[in-house]
């Protein structure tokens, strides 16, 4: 998607509107997650000929697994996409990411978006903040309850003393 910066180049306005629908590519993605859709992108661009500045709103759709309990997580995940714009040739250095280059006084909100969504995405989904997960012995999911399994896990090195415990050769063995 271009966006033509001339009206604010030339004084014309001081802000033009973002309103578009832009396709993530699917390999863009995380491990496991699948968008559903374009990415909306609402905002706009403020400035002058020697400033201009994109402030948009981006949200896409996307399908997950939950990180603790492996179920079907679908929501819209939202970002805020705020940098200043530059025209091409204006800066020293163009390869920094501080800024959006716009080239032919058009700026293509493709790239800018694509990074904000691959870049700003959670590492870890869950279905809530409070999913208790899967149990580690059983695989129950403790979102639907206790399984009952005993996840006490006996300190190694005091396994001779649990023998001592449990087996009644040995209290006989110490006589």
């Amino acid at each position: 998607m271009k966006i033509d910066l001339k009206p604010i180049i030339s004084g014309q306005t001081d802000k033009i509107p973002v309103d578009c629908m832009i396709d993530i590519i699917p390999e863009a993605a995380p491990d496991d997650v699948v968008f559903g859709g374009p990415a909306a992108v609402r905002g706009e661009i403020r400035g002058s000929d020697r400033y201009m500045y994109l402030r948009a709103d981006v949200t896409v759709p996307y399908t997950t697994r939950c990180a603790r309990c492996l179920k079907d997580v679908s929501r819209d995940f939202t970002a805020v996409i705020d940098k200043p714009v530059a025209r091409a040739g204006s800066l020293e250095n163009e390869d920094s990411d501080d800024y959006i280059i716009a080239e032919n006084n058009e700026l293509t909100l493709d790239i800018p978006v694509l990074d904000c969504v691959v870049l700003e995405f959670p590492m870890r989904v869950l279905c809530s903040e409070d999913c208790r997960g899967l149990c580690p012995k059983c695989g129950k999911d403790l979102n639907e309850g206790d399984c009952g399994c005993d996840l006490r896990e006996p300190d190694p090195r005091l396994a001779v003393l649990a023998q001592l415990l449990t087996d009644p050769d040995a209290e006989n063995d110490n006589k």
